[in-house]
């Protein structure tokens, strides 16, 4: 299986994905910022984001080969088209690909960020209200990830919850899962 975990700046995408990890016996947690790193680096390059995917797909092929099944990517998408873009390649090697979105009130999400202690928390905060003003519009005309709201929740309370919602859903594309305080 393959989950994907979408989300805004500091919406806690890593800290989610380590924990879904742990969930797993044998799994690989892909961070799709880390493995794009790449420089030089521009934000909206196509080439860049299409070299990432293949990427993913080349990782996990060669993570299946060594007997890992379970993989979890996180990574910012804003477009249905971007996120179908991946889902496309990876459903070449895994039929089961299952997308979250993950997000939170503006207030849980500045606190996030603030607890990050990182010295872009301007740049972050601001970063945070424009990707998910993007995110939004976008899950208006098309499937960016099934939006879970995690206001109240620990990582791992939120990756126990996803992991239950796979097994009872099936990864079917559903608009929204309120589960947080």
């Amino acid at each position: 299986m393959i989950v994907i975990i979408n989300g805004s700046v500091g919406s806690g995408k890593s800290t989610v994905a380590y924990s879904m990890q742990q969930q797993f016996t044998r799994s690989v947690m892909l961070d799709g910022d880390c493995i794009g790193a790449v420089h030089p680096f521009q934000i909206y390059d196509d080439s860049r984001i299409e070299y990432l995917y293949d990427t993913l797909l080349y990782l996990i092929k060669f993570h299946k080969s060594n007997g890992y099944q379970d993989f979890v990517i996180n990574y910012v998408f804003e477009t249905s088209q971007s996120l179908k873009s991946l889902v496309n390649r990876l459903e070449t090697v895994d039929p089961q690909v299952c997308c979250y979105r993950i997000t939170c009130s503006a207030e849980e999400q500045k606190k996030r960020i603030m607890r990050r202690n990182t010295d872009q928390v301007d740049w972050e905060l601001q970063r945070f209200i424009e990707l998910n003003a993007i995110q939004e519009k976008a899950a208006k005309t098309g499937f960016i990830g099934k939006k879970f709201v995690t206001d109240g929740l620990s990582p791992s309370q939120i990756a126990e919850r996803i992991i239950m919602d796979i097994k009872e859903n099936s990864c079917r594309e559903e608009s929204e899962m309120v589960v947080g305080s």
